[in-house]
């Protein structure tokens, strides 16, 4: 049977993990995971996605305080006591949050450590966010409570590396030990401790899995690339599994998964097989730089058009933030998400250019 090894948290987003050997799973996650986050002056969040030295940042608890460490920082501690009363809109891929405040000089810390000004905030209690579509509480993990990521995957995946990584490359909040590699892809429903768990969906990854968790240092391609070469399915590469709890309890390390209910495995591929065997050439219009180019019908729309020269903004390449959407005048195209576009914005045309793939020739106003 599948055993729990280790459970991690993450009390601000991005920053290095923390083990703990037991933990309270409550409605929005593991207690005290994600509660904090950086966004900067605009209220956007602000991930290791995009600033990988926050991997490096480490976390202390000390009662009810935390003290922080950084390469070439002095250290801080961050006091709830000294909060601010004031609440800050922090926008968080599509989800507007009402988040607290901290403090100036916590702001004044991180702005010096990543070079960029920034505020640090907390998701206070009456901040509200829910998982998309579902009335399920959600702090600031990207879209759901929980990660669980399988040992046995990540060594079938580390015989196809030159260069080993962890499971913390994915940022697990639990690591089990299954049986089989990928058997965490036919769970439906688990229970680990006095916690039962739907097993919502796999998660889709993107460039922060290249990011080493010891340096900080992104990989330009790796594991990320080797993943699209076995876990690609209809636009995602697909590693680990997003935990919804179903109720509040205590999980720990050595405590058994119990396999509750399955369903059928989703049939992954290589990213490039899928490419080569269906492409054909479309013409793609981009109104606002009146340029024609000729693309295909495998590549993602944003790719074409950075190798058109065309400059569409973009942030989480994984089609939730939405910062690269661009509206389609003519022509169809294929949508893997459009997670970050309201229904308004659906209506009226949009798409997001990280997640979606011409089928004909379009125009695209950018």
């Amino acid at each position: 049977m599948p055993t729990l090894t280790d459970i991690y948290i993450y009390p601000i987003k991005s920053v290095k993990a923390i083990s703990q050997p037991a933990a309270l799973v409550e409605e929005k996650g593991l207690s005290f995971d994600r509660r904090y986050m950086l966004i900067d002056l605009d209220g956007n969040f602000i991930t290791g996605r995009s600033h990988p030295q926050l991997t490096q940042v480490d976390v202390q608890f000390s009662q009810k305080k935390l003290q922080l460490s950084a390469p070439n920082m002095a250290q801080l501690v961050i006091d709830p006591a000294q909060f601010s009363t004031t609440s800050l809109t922090s926008q968080i891929w599509i989800d507007k949050v009402n988040a607290l405040h901290c403090h100036q000089d916590y702001d004044n810390w991180f702005s010096e450590y990543l070079q960029q000004p920034c505020q640090l905030v907390f998701f206070a209690p009456n901040s509200q966010r829910c998982v998309k579509g579902r009335n399920t509480p959600i702090a600031f993990a990207d879209g759901y409570p929980l990660l669980l990521i399988n040992q046995a995957s990540v060594d079938l995946l580390n015989s196809k590396l030159d260069n080993p990584v962890s499971a913390l490359h994915f940022r697990p909040n639990i690591v089990i030990n299954g049986e089989l590699p990928f058997v965490e892809d036919s769970w439906s429903r688990i229970k680990i401790g006095d916690v039962e768990f739907e097993v919502s969906k796999p998660c889709s990854r993107c460039s922060f899995t290249n990011v080493d968790p010891k340096t900080g240092i992104a990989h330009a391609n790796q594991p990320f690339s080797t993943l699209a070469t076995f876990r690609y399915h209809q636009g995602d590469v697909d590693f680990g599994q997003n935990l919804i709890p179903l109720n509040n309890g205590m999980i720990r390390t050595g405590d058994q998964v119990q396999v509750l209910a399955t369903h059928d495995a989703i049939l992954y591929g290589s990213q490039g097989d899928v490419l080569q065997d269906n492409k054909k050439s479309v013409q793609i219009h981009y109104q606002g730089s009146e340029i024609t180019v000729t693309g295909d019908n495998q590549q993602l729309l944003l790719d074409q058009a950075e190798q058109a020269g065309i400059a569409i903004p973009y942030s989480c390449r994984g089609g939730k933030c939405g910062r690269c959407k661009v509206k389609l005048i003519a022509g169809e195209v294929e949508t893997l998400t459009n997670e970050a576009l309201t229904d308004d914005e659906i209506n009226e045309g949009y798409i997001l250019a990280c997640s979606c793939i011409p089928l004909s020739d379009i125009t695209v106003n950018h």
